[in-house]
């Protein structure tokens, strides 16, 4: 892949410094656009009202075109807060206007004739046995980004540039060059891959580039620099512009076994889509319908009445890509003759050596199947039961620069994978490769371009396919990570030019031949688990969803659309025993009375990988298991951990896989049925203290990895003491009806209307997180209360858990990022510390990756309709609110004295040295403000005791110094100073003695 005008320069990742008057823009996509596969369709942008934005603190402008829509603003914060103030009317887009043509494109398709299960391939209605016909597909998008991260335009004397992260450089430009009539040499592409045409993958394109177009169109528009934030929230795009090329083949056998006659045509001459911010501006127009005309294709095999076609029409505007449709050809091909010799139970390559003529060709893939020592049946090397493992095979041939077969490149692959059946996640273990031209083939450098740009890393949610449940690595992820709103620009304006690239730059993949690359590792894929992937990526969300329709399909009999199976060696009888495990615990669901699920012996611990297990520590984190099921001073996850009720005193349970006192004879699936339905292995009800009502919304892949993590963990004899119920809460089976009435226990599903974020959010706060235990209040039957009351604030063992809705007592209102501040550093600000029953809370989410906790912050400033971030106006009164609180109130003499002996040291700034300082006011603290008193007197009996934030010391607690009138007065001191707005508290010293009682002297303190 290379261009005429080599303007392609490195930078880093950070925010590129110099910028003048540089701006941060947010876009608002329609509520409904998509390409479906031959045109652009969206809801039309009717009306927009911008008036709200001149009525902000701070300057923010609307950029319109076409249906375009981007805000504006002096940081990224308010622009997102003033795309929420924009009016906007659409009209929805109405799928009766489309051409005569169009719809009868979309009534032939509609007739298609369905697809069955026939001989593990699935096959056309009517077919016989010796025809085989098959459609593939490849995604305008293979993901949203490499990573996080900055993307700047800059439009300045009819020159643009552009710091962005793309992979297809080429086609960005075109992109640009189109949205501002400017030649590419007036274009400069600034990439945080400064050797990108020599690395580039050619394996299609990501929303990089709709980054670097939205960024561009706001930047030609207002006339300053404009940076945007890519990130997992541009998956909307890969998801509205679905597939950019369908590839249909099909081949009929004769007599002899021979292949007599083959088909092969793919949808267009070009396998990409523009940029979404050109198609919403109308600055890309489909010129009528796309032509008929056909171009011929080639294929390195011999087949009998072979026929081969594309249309050539494409968008206006549209790079051609030859390396691009060459990739997805080779996809296509390999894939389906792979199908068609399992289909036949023949062997891959000798299947593809019947039919190459060509004896170079020949020689090279004989040569690679012996050095990676080909078999049809690869036996399992793996001693673990949640891994599976394939082999496949992929063979091109395509023409020299100069469109001679004879002396163009031929190139086989064989590559091996492991698969985890609970993750998802595929792994590229081994790549065989043979070229028979140019450079040394570097196998190990084409690996990790597969794993990151076709499978995903193995941390899925860089770069990846975003979905609800997936995971990174928390225990690589950069615990000093600032959060967006503290990341500032940093560096210079230094690049690098692209023909000038230091000796440390990757090795070049330039005169490589890509293109056996994605179908080696889908027939692989097809090998291990029987699945049939139609269309990259092979992300972990895609593949895990896959085995577990296969899963249903394979109890059922039904035949998915986009994926086919092959039949189940017995390494693979662990998905049908999962599906009728599962199965049989729904029937056992709908009994009455529930009875007890056999004993088993503790799993072996090779059972399962370190990357299940990996998996499942980040799930204990997110549940915050430890915390409940660990008492002061005892193992971890040994139970024996007080919950005061109302309806009596309850204690959790071991969870260590001990075999008498805690879950060691529990199998899979005794412990799904507890997480679920609150039913315990032996049949009894489970109390909902343990919040099976919130676990229940876990995904199956992680409930797995959950145990298998559990399991693994050191076994430790610990029995529970006894509950103390009063009658008739201590009757068990009572909980039956409750859960009838109450309890939903079905698996969270995704919002469609909301962000990636959200919905990441939403998952863990609403199930793992189980925020709502806490948070919420709950009825007289101890059921959480919903609707309005969802996140209303609740008391929870002597407790104040405050509302975390639009309710919220907080004396400045919070922000997503200051949300973000206190979950991921344990401190905000503008509101203080997290201890108590917080600071485990936060000490399980410091486990997690960066985005988790941010999805987490997401999610509750939606309920809580908080802005992004803090604005002038939050700092001004925050600011008013400290120092109004620097006079004490006249007529508390006694409740000064006390709070000058134990508190002013650390809580006030007199100028004196300290070994430990407060550094948010009590003017600022939510607990001052509420309508209870609880939370305070806890902490000056019990303390604060905040060691997951550094540098902050703790509060001794002064139970045994002050009497409960000192406490009171001191209590009443501290609310009229620091709360003088609020009603003072009623009965004080009444209050006091209560808390004090021994069961509730754990500290604690709450958000």
């Amino acid at each position: 892949m290379t261009e005429r005008h080599s303007t392609l320069k490195s930078y880093t990742t950070a925010l590129p410094a110099g910028f003048e008057n540089l701006r941060y823009g947010v876009v608002v996509r329609p509520p409904h656009y998509r390409w479906n596969g031959e045109h652009f369709a969206c809801d039309r942008l009717a009306h927009v009202d911008t008036l709200a934005l001149k009525t902000l603190p701070y300057d923010a402008r609307a950029v319109i075109e076409g249906n375009f829509v981007g805000v504006v603003a002096d940081s990224i914060e308010n622009a997102r807060d003033a795309a929420k103030c924009l009016i906007l009317s659409w009209q929805a887009h109405d799928p009766i206007a489309a051409t005569p043509a169009q719809k009868a494109r979309v009534n032939k398709k509609s007739h298609k004739a369905p697809v069955h299960q026939k001989n593990g391939v699935a096959d056309i209605e009517g077919s016989h046995a010796d025809r085989y016909e098959r459609d593939y597909g490849w995604p305008s998008r293979m993901r949203w980004g490499e990573t996080e991260g900055w993307v700047v335009a800059e439009y300045r004397n009819n020159h643009l540039a552009v710091w962005t992260q793309t992979t297809t450089p080429q086609a960005l430009r075109q992109d640009l060059s189109t949205l501002t009539a400017l030649d590419a040499d007036q274009i400069t592409l600034y990439t945080s891959e400064g050797t990108e045409r020599r690395v580039a993958s050619g394996l299609g394109r990501h929303c990089g580039d709709d980054a670097a177009v939205d960024a561009a169109l706001m930047a030609r528009a207002l006339g300053h620099p404009v940076a945007v934030w890519l990130d997992a929230q541009y998956s909307i795009d890969v998801k509205a512009l679905g597939q950019a090329q369908r590839l249909s083949l099909s081949a009929a056998f004769g007599e002899g076994d021979h292949i007599e006659r083959y088909r092969y045509r793919q949808a267009h001459a070009s396998g990409e889509v523009v940029a979404v911010g050109l198609l919403l501006s109308g600055r890309a127009l489909v010129p009528g319908v796309l032509t008929n005309t056909e171009k011929p294709l080639y294929s390195p095999y011999t087949f009998q009445n072979a026929h081969l076609s594309a249309h050539t029409g494409r968008l206006s505007g549209q790079a051609l890509n030859d390396t691009l449709l060459g990739i997805q050809q080779t996809f296509a091909r390999e894939s389906f003759l792979d199908e068609v010799a399992h289909a036949r139970g023949q062997d891959p390559l000798a299947l593809r050596l019947r039919y190459l003529g060509d004896a170079r060709g020949r020689e090279l893939i004989e040569s690679v199947a012996k050095r990676a020592d080909w078999q049809i049946d690869l036996p399992s090397r793996s001693a673990t039961s949640d891994v599976l493992q394939g082999r496949g095979l992929a063979y091109a041939q395509l023409p020299d620069r100069q469109q001679r077969l004879e002396s163009g490149v031929r190139s086989a692959w064989i590559a091996d994978v492991e698969v985890n059946r609970i993750t998802g996640n595929v792994q590229l273990t081994r790549l065989v490769v043979g070229q028979d031209s140019g450079v040394e083939v570097d196998t190990a450098r084409l690996q990790h371009t597969l794993q990151a740009r076709v499978l995903g890393e193995a941390r899925p949610l860089l770069g990846s396919e975003p979905a609800f449940d997936e995971w990174g690595d928390g225990r690589l992820e950069d615990k000093q990570n600032k959060p967006l709103a503290r990341r500032q620009p940093s560096l210079e304006r230094q690049v690098i030019a692209s023909n000038e690239a230091p000796s440390a730059l990757p090795v070049t993949l330039e005169d490589t031949e890509l293109s056996p690359g994605v179908a080696v590792i889908a027939n692989a894929l097809f090998d291990a688990t029987g699945i049939r992937f139609r269309q990259p990526p092979f992300t972990a969300s895609r593949v895990r969803q896959a085995l577990q329709e296969h899963d249903l399909e394979a109890s059922t009999g039904r035949n998915s659309l986009f994926l086919s199976g092959k039949s189940r060696s017995p390494r693979r009888q662990w998905f049908a025993a999962a599906a009728f495990m599962t199965v049989a615990g729904s029937a056992a669901m709908a009994w009455p009375w529930k009875g007890a699920i056999v004993p088993v012996s503790r799993p072996a611990a090779t059972l399962y990988s370190d990357e299940t297990i990996e998996r499942g520590r980040l799930v204990a984190a997110a549940g915050d298991c430890a915390a409940c099921h660990t008492v002061a001073g005892g193992a971890t996850n040994t139970g024996g951990h007080a919950f005061e009720t109302p309806f009596g005193t309850l204690y959790s349970t071991n969870i260590t896989p001990d075999e008498a006192t805690g879950i060691g004879q529990w199998s899979y699936a005794a412990f799904e049925r507890a997480m679920r339905h609150g039913i315990s292995r032996d049949g009894r009800h489970l109390y909902p203290a343990f919040p099976y009502t919130a676990f229940a919304k876990t995904s199956d892949a992680d409930l797995q990895a959950l145990y298998a993590y559990l399991m693994a963990q050191p076994a430790v004899s610990a029995s529970a003491p006894q509950n103390d119920l009063s009658f008739p809460f201590n009757v068990r089976a009572l909980m039956a009806p409750w859960n009838a009435l109450y309890h939903d226990p079905k698996p969270f599903q995704p919002d469609p209307a909301q962000s990636e974020l959200y919905n990441r959010g939403a998952y863990l706060a609403e199930g793992l997180g189980h925020c709502s235990a806490c948070h919420s209040p709950r009825n007289a039957m101890g059921a959480e209360k919903d609707g309005k009351y969802y996140f209303a604030g609740a008391m929870v063992d002597g407790w104040e858990a405050p509302a975390l809705n639009t309710l919220s007592r907080s004396p400045i209102g919070w922000s997503e990022n200051s949300l973000y501040d206190y979950l991921r550093h344990g401190e905000s600000a503008l509101h203080g510390v997290a201890s108590g029953p917080m600071a485990p809370v936060v000490a399980g989410l410091s486990e997690l990756p960066e985005y988790d906790v941010r999805a987490i912050a997401h999610y509750v400033a939606q309920q809580m309709e908080a802005p992004s971030g803090n604005g002038k106006a939050q700092q001004a009164e925050a600011q008013r609110r400290v120092a109004a609180a620097a006079v004490s109130p006249n007529g508390m003499e006694e409740g000064e004295r006390l709070f000058d002996g134990a508190c002013a040291a650390c809580h006030l700034d007199n100028g004196l040295p300290s070994f430990t300082r407060a550094r948010t006011s009590l003017a600022l603290n939510t607990n001052l403000y509420s309508e209870r008193p609880d939370n305070v007197i806890q902490s000056i009996l019990g303390g604060v005791h905040a060691d997951t934030v550094p540098d902050v010391g703790n509060m001794p607690g002064f139970a045994d110094s002050f009497s409960d009138t000192q406490v009171a007065t001191l209590a009443t001191y501290l609310r009229a100073r620091f709360a003088p707005d609020a009603p003072p508290w009623q009965q004080l010293e009444q209050r006091v003695a209560a808390i004090r009682q021994p069961h509730h002297n754990n500290t604690h303190s709450s958000l």
